[in-house]
């Protein structure tokens, strides 16, 4: 750990704040603990059977292109925490590891570097590790610490070290004066700028306008008290499957960390997830028919599940925004992703088919304006939470975290895609829900959606102390039947949480 008085033991280029983007992160996690690597972003690059030499080159020049993944940060609150940015040839031999003829690379996700707990004061956050094999790469593992980046950002670094390799074996250097990136401490001045300050007057304005009406919408709800089979149970039978444990999805872990905690105060942690054919075919059909995007069908469908499960005719659900508005942020691989606030109606009973596509509509549109004012000072949308949702802060009713991934961004952060496409389950006998082990950190409420044309892989993560154990299935296997049944232009009778599957 860091406080306010502590430096760092190592040589700097420069220093500066944290990004607001950084501040909620290191503000909720424990990040130098002995399971941080829970959420840690990792990816592979085939390493082109290259000599380990350029290979060495090629990631070298990815840190000196990107200060975040050469920067040791100082945690000590909202004022006074820094980053210190490190000379790149400093920390090489810590960074990059060569692996000759292991024979554990043959498993592309169980290693044991993608377990690295950083001490983010002390390490820089990343670690390559080289698969090699008489002097040439055949892939490259690379580890990153959340605090340094998002999934989007791991697919910046995955291009960006593509195309070193492929320059360094051309032999010539990769970047030169091309295209500026956007430097974590960069954007943080910029926040802290006139500018940047009279962008948060307005964020904050957002934000608390937004919050004010789901405090509106849910004035008189009465938070249900979890079940003690709740507190101990980690799953059942599924009701079109056996659930099984295992592993939840790499990608899975929590792209924003307002709403996550860890084990002292609430218990353990748990998820389940579902790959799922049809709903990740349907939110295509969706998309096509309807002209909006797949994220706002998922997240309309969550809502409508978790208005079901928390009776009640509202859900504010916080979705996750990529944040990236100009050239050099979509350049940077740093952690960018924020939440904004959405309110979300159950499925009416009355005209269900016309309530689906008002709701859908006005949902993508939530989501549209929301991402301008993303980027909010963390501490101050928190307290905002609290003080104007009062008794439904934290609540499963007004507390959610949704996240979206399509094939663009989550292709090489998933350990569970199906192989191929045709690994997907065809028909509602074949879905599976699968639960994952307790962990002592994670999200209170939140889904997760990767998707791909071929098919979705969807999880949940809830916090023992919610009361969400004994109906994570249900909702998951709800979803996905919310999702198909939009899909048929709403023909029929719209599904019910934990009724029958309605017809394809």
């Amino acid at each position: 750990m860091t406080g306010p008085g502590w430096s760092p033991d190592a040589r700097v280029v420069r220093d500066g704040p944290l990004t607001w983007a950084q501040h909620e992160w290191v503000q909720w996690i424990p990040t130098d603990t002995d399971t941080s690597y829970e959420d840690n972003i990792c990816a592979a690059v085939p390493g082109r059977d290259l000599p380990v030499g350029q290979v060495v080159a090629a990631v070298r020049d990815v840190l000196a292109r990107h200060e975040g993944l050469r920067s040791l940060v100082r945690r000590a609150g909202r004022e006074d925490s820094l980053q210190y940015v490190c000379p790149v040839d400093d920390r090489l031999d810590d960074v990059i590891q060569v692996m000759e003829d292991e024979a554990s690379f043959r498993r592309r996700f169980d290693t044991p570097w993608r377990r690295t707990c950083f001490r983010i004061g002390e390490q820089w956050p990343v670690k390559a590790v080289l698969d090699a094999a008489g002097g040439r790469v055949r892939r490259i593992d690379l580890v990153v610490d959340h605090v340094a980046i998002d999934p989007w950002g791991m697919r910046v670094l995955c291009d960006d070290l593509n195309h070193a390799l492929r320059a360094r074996a051309a032999g010539r250097e990769p970047f030169g004066s091309g295209l500026a990136v956007e430097q974590p401490i960069d954007a943080a001045l910029s926040e802290a700028s006139p500018a940047g300050v009279a962008y948060q007057r307005r964020a904050l304005g957002y934000w608390e306008r937004r919050l004010g009406e789901i405090g509106k919408a849910l004035d008189g709800h009465v938070p249900s008290a979890p079940s003690r089979a709740s507190l101990v149970r980690p799953g059942r039978p599924g009701r079109s499957g056996v659930s099984r444990p295992g592993a939840s999805p790499s990608g899975a872990s929590p792209s924003g960390a307002s709403g996550l905690s860890g084990a002292s105060d609430e218990g353990e942690f748990r998820s389940c997830w579902l790959a799922s054919r049809r709903a990740g075919r349907a939110a295509g059909a969706i998309a096509r028919a309807t002209g909006v995007s797949p994220s706002a069908a998922f997240l309309l469908a969550f809502g409508t599940a978790v208005c079901a499960v928390e009776r009640s005719s509202r859900a504010g659900i916080f979705a996750i925004s990529a944040n990236r508005f100009s050239a050099g942020a979509g350049r940077s691989v740093r952690k960018a992703t924020m939440t904004m606030p959405v309110l979300l109606p159950a499925l009416s009973t009355g005209s269900p088919g016309a309530a689906y596509r008002r709701a859908l509509a006005d949902c993508a549109s939530q989501q549209l304006s929301g991402h301008r004012f993303a980027n909010a000072d963390p501490y101050a949308t928190e307290r905002m939470c609290e003080e104007i949702l009062g008794d439904l802060y934290k609540t499963g009713v007004a507390y959610p975290r949704f996240s979206y991934m399509d094939e663009g961004v989550a292709d090489d952060l998933n350990t569970l895609w199906p192989a191929g496409d045709d690994g997907f389950p065809g028909d509602e006998d074949d879905r599976i829900v699968t639960f994952s082990p307790p962990r002592p950190l994670g999200a209170r409420y939140m889904m997760t959606v990767l998707h791909r044309p071929a098919g979705a892989v969807f999880s949940l993560q809830w916090g023992d102390a919610t009361g969400w154990g004994e109906t994570a299935e249900d909702m998951l296997l709800y979803i996905e039947d919310l999702m198909v049944w939009a899909a048929s232009e709403c023909a029929g009778d719209p599904p019910a949480l934990g009724g029958a599957v309605p017809a394809t």
